[in-house]
């Protein structure tokens, strides 16, 4: 019996003495994402799961499964919220539904640039933001921005609101729609993304609202080559997490995945003016005519547009009011 014991102690500290990456098993993160690989957005994040796994090596490592193997922009935040993945790419708009606060931060002509927007996701209304997300099992790692959405036509450049009368824009936003709607436009919510170029291209539609890089990938310049920039949102792209399994993560491991990302963050933020700014001339070579709407016309809609966003708060309570009212004076600070 004594030598089985001295056996078993030799053995434990044996154990003992081999390194935390071999005694200890490694906890694997699966990252399910979409989106073309070669977009700044993507490679950032391929930068990050790099110095993550580097930084966490023999404790956690993440795995990324692209171009939508494993869910796509639609469904993402719901399979993350239910625990399928443990981690996902989730596109801004297609979760207004599940978690509502994002859209004070995606509210049409609410914020004048970029930089507002990159402002709003920190502090007050980061923290409200982030309890709204907490709520439905979602835990926010970090933001990704994209450029300014725009209106590219097959008419003409939007000179004047008056250019929006009868104009048939497709949309796939309810709050956009409202606001096009009070400007006369008719925005059309029937024609699924992958249909528009078509729609376009045949006359069925006259315009559709999107980013400079967004709609240089999707050749929209090709069927709607009169571009007017009017900066009417600004889309983010969340990496999120199912909160459950990121409160087992301990700590210090926790602080390290947000630390790196959120100097992804601060990259997308300039990679996005920077592409706004290269395919902006890609376009015009390929002769494209990109003008921006004169500043009284955008004012016009932005105060067309408050009626909308006031009445989206009252609708969803007092932390959508206080989001907006702390959303809004970002941007009157800038002035």
């Amino acid at each position: 019996m004594k030598k089985v014991l001295m056996s078993m102690a030799l053995i434990l500290f044996g154990i003992s003495l081999l390194p935390m990456n071999v005694a200890a098993k490694e906890t694997i993160l699966k990252l399910a994402t979409w989106g073309p690989p070669k977009h700044f957005i993507a490679e950032a994040r391929g930068q990050w799961i790099e110095e993550v796994n580097t930084t966490l090596a023999g404790r956690v490592k993440i795995v990324d499964y692209p171009g939508g193997q494993l869910f796509g922009p639609k469904d993402m935040h719901s399979a993350v919220a239910k625990g399928q993945v443990e981690l996902g790419l989730v596109l801004q708009p297609s979760m207004l539904a599940m978690v509502p606060m994002l859209q004070g931060v995606y509210l049409p002509f609410a914020f004048d640039n970029l930089d507002q927007v990159d402002q709003a996701y920190s502090g007050e209304t980061l923290a409200i933001i982030e309890g709204a997300m907490e709520a439905k099992n979602l835990k926010l790692i970090y933001v990704s921005y994209t450029d300014g959405v725009q209106v590219y036509s097959n008419k003409k450049n939007i000179v004047s609101t008056d250019d929006f009368k009868g104009l048939r824009i497709l949309s796939a936003s309810p709050i956009f729609s409202e606001i096009m709607a009070k400007l006369g436009a008719a925005p059309d919510t029937s024609i699924p993304y992958t249909e528009q170029y078509m729609a376009l291209q045949r006359g069925v539609s006259d315009a559709v609202a999107t980013s400079i890089v967004g709609g240089f990938f999707e050749k929209n310049h090709e069927v709607a080559p009169y571009i007017t920039k009017m900066d009417m949102s600004f889309a983010t792209v969340l990496v999120v997490a199912n909160l459950k399994k990121w409160r087992k993560l301990p700590q210090d491991v926790q602080d390290t995945i947000i630390t790196l990302g959120r100097k992804k963050t601060a990259y997308s933020l300039a990679m996005a003016k920077g592409w706004e700014q290269k395919f902006t001339a890609e376009m015009e070579k390929l002769g494209a005519t990109i003008t921006r709407i004169p500043d009284e016309e955008r004012e016009k809609i932005k105060q067309i547009s408050r009626e909308v966003w006031f009445n989206w708060a009252k609708k969803n309570g007092k932390q959508a009011e206080a989001l907006l009212d702390l959303s809004l004076k970002i941007v009157d600070n800038a002035k």
